[in-house]
């Protein structure tokens, strides 16, 4: 059976404009309702990010706190950490003369006799010494105790005996530029070789400088400078 629709054109185009309308509002609806999902995620997404920014910020804040209170304990440790590094510059710097003496002990000819030894550490060597002292050439002096740092005075049998002592001090890496003062007794001056066996003993002076730093020692003033002697 065939329908027959009654409405007339008028009607039928009205409804069909109310149908696309209704679609219209339903597609509307459908859209509002998707953005509020969207804004909804996303809002608490935001919400989320924002809580972990206050811990962060208040983790920082804490630690700041923190750091501001352990402060004092760091400079104590910077300072600490300077005066170490000096104290191990200024031992460097030091000069052996235990290890030094020892070594001239063992260096000693039999037949030489020590009556004095004098040690002077020279200015350029000296924990405090500025920095253009510690680097200037030696002036040029023709006075031999004016550039001496170890001076040694003894009796010997023979000028043999001076020469192989001369010899074993250069044996010494701490020592340099060995030199002979003075020389004589009645060896010296014996005519004949029977009086030279007689005679008693040989007077020497021989001096000697300490070699000098790689690295100049550290500008930490130090009261008072002594000769070892």
């Amino acid at each position: 059976m065939k329908r027959i629709d009654l409405l007339p054109p008028e009607a039928r185009v009205k409804a069909s404009r109310e149908r696309g309308l209704l679609y219209a509002i339903l597609i509307l609806v459908a859209v509002v309702v998707a953005l509020g999902l969207v804004y909804m995620q996303q809002n608490s997404t935001v919400s989320s990010k924002q809580s972990e920014v206050d811990q962060l910020t208040a983790e920082t804040q804490m630690v700041q706190q923190k750091a501001a209170a352990l402060a004092p304990y760091a400079e104590i440790q910077s300072t600490r950490t300077a005066m170490t590094q000096t104290a191990r510059s200024i031992f460097a710097a030091g000069v052996p003369w235990s290890t030094i003496l020892q070594e001239i002990s063992l260096v000693i000819p039999e037949n030489v006799r020590l009556q004095s030894l004098t040690c002077t550490v020279p200015p350029a060597m000296v924990p405090g010494t500025p920095p253009a002292v510690a680097g200037a050439a030696p002036a040029a002096t023709t006075d031999v105790t004016a550039t001496t740092d170890v001076t040694f005075t003894g009796t010997t049998y023979t000028h043999k005996d001076v020469a192989e002592f001369m010899t074993r001090l250069g044996l010494v890496p701490q020592l340099s530029t060995i030199l002979l003062v003075s020389s004589a007794g009645a060896a010296a001056e014996a005519a004949t070789a029977e009086t030279a066996a007689a005679t008693a003993t040989v007077t020497f002076t021989i001096t000697a400088t300490l070699r000098k730093y790689l690295a100049a020692p550290p500008t930490t003033a130090l009261q008072g400078a002594g000769a070892v002697q």
